[in-house]
């Protein structure tokens, strides 16, 4: 079944031009209130609200005037309304607006000044494309997929793992790695983890989450974004520390005009995850600034084992599916007091309370069992200023504050009394700075040569501050407060050899780019130094293909490097060694490791992407990549039975300790010697020394395709369909240990499967809008034991009605009603083998358990 699945995806992206929920879909409109102006102003303007780039020629805009703009128009319709007395064209593709004169060149022959040129994710330089394979989904997009939130889009996203830090990663699914600490949502691409993947906030670093520097994405309103762009490629070069897997930059509105309330209700129909979401935009935007404030507010229901058939050997009262209960709170804004000095600024507050209990014994879990309650309260500042120097050269200077505050309150209970508490709090602290000048610096029979040059500072923090009681009135602590510093510098030339104006055969354009970036990091962690080179050939106007090399790294976390180390003294016999005295002992080491290095990754990736003139709003890209990752921290040992003569841990083990090593692993441990065996400790009887704790060993390779399609085209009557779809094929395999076996990973039980994929169609017709999705997520091999067992897949439908009234100031004006239906015909995860009864015996890394769910969304728009 799982065969036929897969073809009947592959078809649809392939013949119906399936798309992603990043595909483009038709524009949506914006609200406009432009008093008559000039012409340059008013559309700069719309091309910065829009984020999009003006290409003008300096002399034809000067002294021409522009009508008063006022309702809702897409970028296509606020250009001609705003050029039609001026007798002016503008040609409007690829989020550029190039202005034209009757008899004007086109775009491509474009010698003058360039207005606006936009920063792209992925490169420093403004107004060149990414050799990097890159997605974009707009809000819009988002909306019309039935999703209500960021976390939602994250796991949606085929190229995106669930596993990590999400809220409904449950307990028992593949260790640490994989562990809901705050019911947080982050992206994690390839399933290399969410602290390898680098989430940015209009192109500024964030503050960690928890202790994966993980991005929380859920704290961000959205209603507050205009996209999201990623790139599915290492970026060390451009970004530094985290950026292995790829980068998402979340882009928000520049600014809004007016106010907009939107109510969203739904439930599981299964029971559980009842939500209600409220939220309001309002801002105001004049000739040189603009300013926009979001909030929103999130509860939602547990989803308790009873309540799902698949889990009906569980517990009853399990939570599988946490209840939350969030605010966000974003504002953005921008002041021009000249017209080459801008002044912007983002501030972020999230505060969210999540509960979760796990019942141990019986379906009580005060019988014995835990509960769980974490308070996430994070914030971040971010000013930026924008300096347009002569010649076309930008010079920006941009700081980011922030705080991300993890309240632990963990407590079990025992036969009705409270066995022991661990509550205190985990605080990351974020401080960033970089100066950055980026420019033309020579001119090229292709183009101009340009280059970013810059540098800047980061520091974290984290504080651990956590105290463990128990009932006997014993206590322990988790308590430190470590920071981590860097200095970099780095530069990037986009280096255009070829261009379009030079006429050469099977040549349309060519171009090369080269970043570097060198840190230097404090606490002895040293200096590393990452390149990224890459090319773009265009051999038409039709086809592009894009090559990307590069080497990226992440540093270890804080939490990695910094949580103090145990010593126990355990039997020999405890690893099912034989041959030995009866009174050898072992010492075993777990926890942190200060002597930890960076994680390295070499990635190379390439793209064709096709969109022929011929087939107007085709757009097809394949993407095939290739990551080597090495010096992996992982906690290596898996299984401790014959531990000792098991050759994959033979790094980790040391048979012929010296008197001198011990005693020094043990005065290294905060705690000192835990003895767990039934005889005083003896230097002398210690036979080995197993080194449990994170250490730099495992190495993983991967490699996959990506296949993006989308089509958008009118009806004979006018109405607009756009069809979409992303399929996601990816292989891995991982060693462990040095000496260890490469076994794989995608595919595999709490690992990404190998294959994922979205597809859809969307109509509109006047206000009306509709649209329908297939999603399929591949099946897996469950390895854990001797006999492997397979692991069906999921594939479900959702679909989504609005509809959506004239704007203007009548009170049934500017409304907007909102339906959607996910997973239509109720897809439920295939059940699994639990090493304990009260594990929910499904992936939940991989497959949700909400189930079919349905929402009514209402909307008010205020000009």
């Amino acid at each position: 079944m799982g065969i036929v699945k897969i073809a009947l995806l592959t078809s649809a992206a392939l013949c119906m031009g399936a798309v992603s929920t990043h595909a483009t879909a038709q524009e949506s409109t914006k609200a406009y209130n432009l008093p008559e102006q000039d012409l340059a102003s008013a559309l700069r303007f719309v091309a910065r609200d829009s984020d999009y780039q003006l290409v003008a020629d300096a002399k034809s805009l000067k002294g021409v005037r522009a009508p008063s703009l006022a309702g809702a128009y897409t970028v296509e319709e606020a250009v001609a309304a705003l050029l039609a007395p001026s007798g002016l064209t503008a040609e409007i593709r690829d989020r550029t607006i190039t202005l034209r004169g009757r008899e004007a060149p086109s775009r491509e022959e474009v010698t003058g000044a360039t207005d606006i040129q936009l920063s792209v994710t992925g490169s420093r330089i403004r107004g060149v494309s990414s050799t990097s394979p890159m997605m974009t989904t707009s809000k819009d997009e988002i909306q019309m997929a039935g999703l209500s939130n960021l976390g939602d889009f994250a796991r949606s996203l085929p190229q995106s793992f669930s596993g990590g830090q999400n809220p409904g990663v449950t307990v028992g699914s593949g260790g640490i790695s994989n562990e809901n600490v705050s019911s947080a949502s982050s992206l994690n691409l390839r399933g290399l983890g969410p602290d390898a993947t680098l989430t940015l906030l209009n192109g500024k670093r964030l503050a960690y989450n928890g202790v994966s520097q993980a991005i929380d994405i859920s704290a961000i309103p959205l209603g507050a974004l205009d996209r999201i762009e990623i790139i599915t490629d290492g970026a060390s070069a451009v970004y530094g520390s985290d950026a292995v897997a790829g980068v998402a930059n979340i882009i928000l509105k520049r600014s809004y005009e007016g106010m907009e309330v939107s109510a969203r209700l739904g439930s599981a129909t299964d029971g559980g995850d009842e939500q209600q979401q409220y939220s309001v935009v309002v801002g105001k935007t004049a000739a040189n600034a603009g300013f926009l404030f979001a909030y929103t507010y999130d509860h939602n229901t547990a989803i308790k084992a009873g309540q799902r058939s698949f889990t009906s050997e569980t517990f009853p009262s399990t939570t599988i599916f946490p209840a939350i209960r969030q605010h966000n709170l974003l504002g953005t804004g921008f002041w021009e007091p000249t017209e080459r000095l801008t002044f912007s600024t983002e501030l972020l507050f999230n505060h969210r309370k999540s509960t979760t209990i796990q019942p141990l014994v019986s379906n009580d879990y005060l019988d014995q069992g835990y509960r769980r309650t974490p308070v996430n309260t994070a914030w971040s500042v971010s000013p930026k200023i924008e300096w347009k120097m002569p010649a076309d050269w930008l010079a920006t200077a941009m700081a980011t504050f922030g705080e991300d505050k993890i309240a632990i309150d963990t407590r079990l209970f025992v036969a009705g009394a409270l066995n022991f508490a661990s509550i205190g709090a985990y605080t990351n602290k974020s401080t960033n700075f970089e100066l950055n000048f980026d420019g033309p610096a020579l001119r090229l029979p292709g183009g101009d040569l340009r280059l970013a040059l810059g540098g800047g500072y980061r520091s974290n923090r984290l504080i651990a501050d956590l105290a463990v009681t128990r009932a006997t009135g014993t206590s322990t602590a988790l308590q430190f407060s470590k920071d981590r510093s860097s200095s970099y510098f780095f530069g990037e030339a986009a280096i255009p050899i070829i261009g379009a104006e030079q006429d050469i055969a099977f040549v349309r354009s060519l171009e090369f780019s080269a970043a570097a970036r060198h840190e230097r990091y404090s606490g002895g962690m040293g200096q590393v130094t990452t390149p990224k080179l890459g090319m773009i050939y265009a051999p038409s106007r039709e086809a592009d293909l894009k090559f990307s090399w590069g080497r990226s790294f992440k540093t270890p976390t804080l939490y990695q490097q910094n949580l103090d180390y145990t010593a126990q003294l355990l039997p020999v016999s405890y690893f099912g060694a034989t041959g030995y005295p009866a009174a050898a002992t072992t010492l075993f080491l777990s926890g942190g490791n200060p002597n930890l290095r960076p994680e390295r990754a070499t990635t190379i990736s390439g793209t064709l992407a096709v969109h022929p003139t011929t087939i107007k709003g085709l757009r097809a890209a394949v993407s095939l990549y290739h990551i080597r990752y090495r010096n992996r921290i992982a906690s290596a040992i898996t299984s401790y039975t014959g531990l000792l003569t098991n050759a994959s841990y033979q790094s980790l083990v040391d048979l012929s300790p010296s008197d001198d090593a011990i005693e020094s692993l043990i005065a290294g441990s905060p705690s000192g010697l835990t003895n767990l065996t039934t005889a005083p400790f003896d230097v002398d009887d210690v036979v080995a020394v197993i080194d449990g704790r994170y250490v730099n060993i495992a190495k993983q390779t991967m490699k996959g395709v990506d296949l993006d399609l989308s089509y958008g085209f009118k009806l004979a009557s006018g109405d607009p369909i756009s069809l979409m779809g992303n399929l996601a094929y990816l292989e891995s395999q991982r060693i462990l240990t040095p000496t260890s076996e490469a076994v794989p990973a995608a595919g595999t039980l709490y690992y990404p499967p190998k294959w994922r994929g979205r597809a859809g169609a969307s109509w509109s017709h006047g206000g009306l809008s509709v649209g329908l999705f297939g999603n399929y997520i591949g099946g897996l091999k469950d390895r854990r034991l001797a006999t492997v067992v397979s692991v069906d897949g999921m594939t479900t439908f959702d679909f989504t009605a609005r509809y959506r009234t004239a704007e203007g100031d009548g009170f049934l004006n500017g409304v907007e009603v909102s339906a959607s239906a996910l997973n239509i015909f109720n897809d439920k995860p295939d059940v699994i083998r639990t090493a304990a009864p009260y594990y929910p015996p499904y992936d939940s890394t991989n497959y949700s358990a909400v189930g079919r769910f349905v929402s009514i969304t209402v909307t008010k728009r205020f000009q």
